[in-house]
């Protein structure tokens, strides 16, 4: 683990530079008060990654709040209004984020993971009220929202229709192009979008599928689902779901004696179950964007296993929700401007080249190069971020994670994918 000095409880770190003097004074009277507002699944099904998603996304804020006060910039205020749970759910995702957007007068969103609880969020308030949203949703359909000029709803991490073409690359390779394979998907935005982007580059690069199953992911049991999954004399299976809802098809599937989880695939979110409260099934592999290529990715994971609330793992996607707070602010004071209209404008610029590249431990110099007109590029976390105008990014390298039969899981290959 890489060691930090900290300032105080402030979480910065320091090294570069001496705050303060006569360049901290050069804010050129730029003033401004950014609310951020965190959307995800705390309780129930979403709250091992929802509880994640909430402390880094609040991490981050500390960590930026700190750095402000210790460059002595009180006109530069950054706050967390609060963190609402969305319980998975996009009736409950709109309701907590209207007391975010109404009550609370947030600027910006981080969050909701669930594609479902984005898109209909996205909708029913953000887009209306032009508030930004950064989500960790990977429905390619998300980005399609932003129909206005003002793009509101950012996606820093690869949607789907990328993903998918990399499921059947990797399947392919392990399986043959011409191999016979299984879906099985949850119904809502993520498993449709998903599923149907693996079925149309499966198909077009020979292969089958014998049995493509929608299921309803919120039913009690899913046994009559499970059978049909292994119907068809099947060379594989995919399946695109969440961890814990995985387990109530994944334990029929067990029973029926004609499953072989070493022959099975799963979507990003079915990486490591076993981290995420669940259980991972030996040999069962899942694609995953790589969200830790970032230079800073050791400090970002050393920052949550010192200061994230006791009893909330570590997971490598989190880094999404830490790197959308910097994002935000630094497009915030390139725009001079909270107005997440304005914002908006910004977050490509600095986000891409050409310019300097800083990470979150350059913050400092950072807000010194925009202060002073430079130009920037914020290299996440996650890796060098390369928004494009539409609110996506482009994500080339993919993890491969693999269950071994003690149910741990590891990455055991990191491939690149030319879009």
């Amino acid at each position: 683990m890489r060691k930090h000095a900290w300032l105080g409880a402030g979480f910065l770190a320091v090294g570069s530079l001496i705050f303060g003097g006569p360049q901290a004074a050069a804010a050129e009277n730029v003033s401004f008060t950014l609310k951020y507002g965190i959307l995800a699944g705390l309780t129930g099904d979403p709250a091992p990654s929802g509880q994640g998603w909430n402390e880094s996304a609040k991490l981050a804020v500390d960590y930026l709040a700190a750095t402000l006060k210790a460059m002595n910039l009180p006109d530069l205020k950054v706050t967390l209004a609060d963190s609402q749970d969305s319980q998975g759910s996009p009736q409950a995702g709109v309701e907590a984020a209207q007391k975010l957007v109404q009550i609370d007068k947030v600027n910006v969103i981080i969050g909701d993971f669930y594609s479902s609880v984005t898109s209909a969020v996205a909708t029913a308030v953000a887009i209306p009220n032009k508030v930004l949203m950064f989500t960790g949703g990977t429905s390619p359909a998300l980005s399609k929202l932003n129909t206005g000029p003002t793009p509101f709803i950012w996606q820093p991490v690869a949607a789907d229709d990328i993903q998918g073409r990399v499921l059947a690359q990797v399947i392919g390779d392990a399986l043959g192009k011409n191999a016979k394979v299984n879906v099985a998907a949850r119904n809502d935005a993520y498993g449709n979008n998903l599923s149907a982007v693996f079925k149309e580059a499966w198909t077009a690069a020979g292969g089958t599928i014998p049995k493509f199953i929608i299921y309803n992911h919120q039913q009690p049991t899913l046994d009559s689902e499970a059978q049909e999954t292994v119907q068809g004399s099947p060379d594989g299976w995919l399946f695109v779901d969440f961890c814990q809802t995985f387990a109530k098809l994944a334990l029929p599937l067990s029973r029926s004696g004609k499953w072989d989880s070493a022959k099975s695939f799963g979507s990003d979110t079915l990486n490591d179950c076993q981290s995420r409260g669940s259980k991972n099934y030996p040999g069962m592999r899942a694609t995953i964007a790589n969200a830790s290529s970032g230079a800073s990715f050791p400090a970002f994971k050393a920052l949550f296993e010192q200061k994230a609330k006791k009893g909330v793992n570590f997971q490598a996607f989190l880094s999404e929700a830490f790197d959308s707070v910097f994002v935000a602010f630094l497009a915030a004071l390139e725009a001079k401007s909270a107005d997440p209209a304005k914002i908006s404008e910004h977050v490509v610029a600095v986000t891409n080249d050409p310019g300097t590249t800083y990470t979150f431990q350059q913050l400092d110099q950072a807000i010194k190069a925009i202060q002073a007109g430079q130009k920037i590029h914020f290299n996440g976390a996650t890796g060098p971020m390369n928004f494009t105008a539409n609110g996506r990014v482009s994500a080339l390298a993919y993890d491969i994670w693999q269950a071994d039969a003690d149910g741990n899981a590891k990455v055991v290959k990191t491939i690149g994918f030319k879009p």
